[in-house]
């Protein structure tokens, strides 16, 4: 019996692979559009109109209350959305590119890799054939991770004592799965927490948030990406306001869900050592606080849903340098970036109703576009090949209250 003779190099496809890597990296895609279209787009129905004879103050305090409350919302929905695009770009350095390439049972003129395959030859094993120069993770490889973010925004008092200070928590974790040379997927869950404290102590605004997301990164060449991520969100919020003696108090609680989706499409282009990736990043973020009651200086008023939208686009540029002249089993890459870009946020109109008569108001809503830019700066530390550590610090010079963030991250290879 001779099988020798029929023992041939073949090419395997990877077509069938790679068209599923696109098709998840469009569908998620369209879903995004969908997002930003319904937030931005699809106008919200309020309850019937009665007519508007609340008095001012009474109106005004409820804007205040929805304007906070929505934005805090945003914040922790946002803060969840970049956990989610900060491990995506870790995920960039990782891939050994198209498997067709990489592979050499993709090659059919790599006779001599596919026979000492065959042969189990000790100087050619399955792992080196699925790894390219640079020795990164690559297909069949699974990753735990976490990642952590606290920001911080203030804005001094002025004369009249109104400021404001912000803190934010957002904690992600999740796992991955290389399901090829080129395509990676995941599935992710994170909690933020956030305050909003307003004229030293006098207002306090507090949410909790809950999330699910799944991710997508696929590398259709060996310098080009192409990421994406969708979520949900389940979210929880208090508002406490103490008035002065000369103006009013009240009370809040709202709870509802959202949504967020991102996608980026870039390059790592490799000068030496140093790695530069210029990307492009779409985002959008929707949240829909349900109908709720709020009472105002002892009066109770029924406050209508509330639905806040985020669109984003921006062009970032990341440079990464490894160190040399360390021991083989420890890894230190500094690395620094910039993004630029614009924001557009769209709040709907609340309305506010009183329950003790037919008293009504409007809370009316927003629509506002605005310049971003954020700067960060940090490392990334890998030990054993296995544990890889990193630390970021990033700056918004230009938004409200010049958010500052310290973002921590771990993983673990296996």
């Amino acid at each position: 019996m001779t099988t020798s003779a029929t023992l041939q190099p073949c090419k395997v496809s990877t077509r069938k692979r790679r068209t599923a890597g696109w098709g998840l990296g469009f569908g998620l895609a369209s879903t995004l559009a969908a997002l930003i279209l319904a937030g931005l787009t699809v106008p919200f129905d309020t309850p019937a109109a009665h007519a508007d004879d609340l008095d001012d103050d009474t109106q005004s305090f409820a804007l205040s209350t929805v304007s906070r409350q929505s934005a805090l919302a945003m914040r922790l929905e946002k803060g969840q959305t970049a956990n989610l695009q900060s491990h995506l770009e870790g995920l960039r350095n990782d891939a050994c590119g198209p498997l067709a390439v990489n592979v050499s049972v993709g090659q059919t003129e790599a006779t001599d890799s596919w026979q000492a395959l065959i042969d189990d030859d000790a100087t050619t094993s399955r792992s080196k054939t699925l790894k390219n120069s640079t020795d990164d993770n690559c297909a069949n490889a699974g990753r735990a991770w976490t990642r952590g973010a606290v920001t911080l925004a203030r804005d001094d008092p002025d004369d009249s004592g109104h400021g404001y200070q912000r803190v934010e928590t957002n904690l992600s974790a999740g796992l991955d799965a290389r399901l090829a040379a080129d395509l990676a997927v995941g599935f992710a869950i994170g909690g933020s927490n956030g305050s909003t404290i307003v004229s030293q102590g006098r207002t306090v605004g507090r949410a909790a948030l809950g999330s699910v997301a799944t991710y997508v990164s696929l590398h259709p060449s060996k310098s080009s990406f192409a990421e994406a991520a969708i979520g949900a969100s389940r979210i929880g919020i208090s508002d406490r306001v103490d008035g002065t003696t000369d103006a009013l108090s009240g009370s809040a609680d709202s709870s509802g869900y959202g949504a967020f989706a991102t996608l980026s499409v870039g390059r790592v282009e490799h000068f030496g050592d140093l790695k530069l990736s210029p990307y492009l990043t779409a985002a959008g973020q929707t949240i829909r606080l349900g109908p709720t009651y709020e009472r105002i200086d002892g009066a109770d008023y029924h406050l209508s849903a509330q639905q806040t939208s985020s669109l984003s686009g921006t062009i970032g540029l990341k440079a990464q340098l490894p160190l040399r002249q360390l021991p083989d089993w420890i890894h230190l890459e500094p690395k620094a970036g910039v993004e630029f870009g614009y924001s557009l946020d769209r709040r709907a109109d609340a309305r506010l109703t009183a329950l003790n008569g037919n008293a009504s108001g409007m809370a009316e809503g927003s629509f506002s576009a605005r310049r971003t830019l954020r700067l960060d700066i940090g490392t990334s530390v890998k030990l054993f090949d296995e544990v890889a550590l990193d630390l970021d610090v990033e700056s918004q010079p230009i938004a409200e209250g010049r958010p500052k963030t310290l973002r921590l991250s771990s993983s673990w290879d296996f």
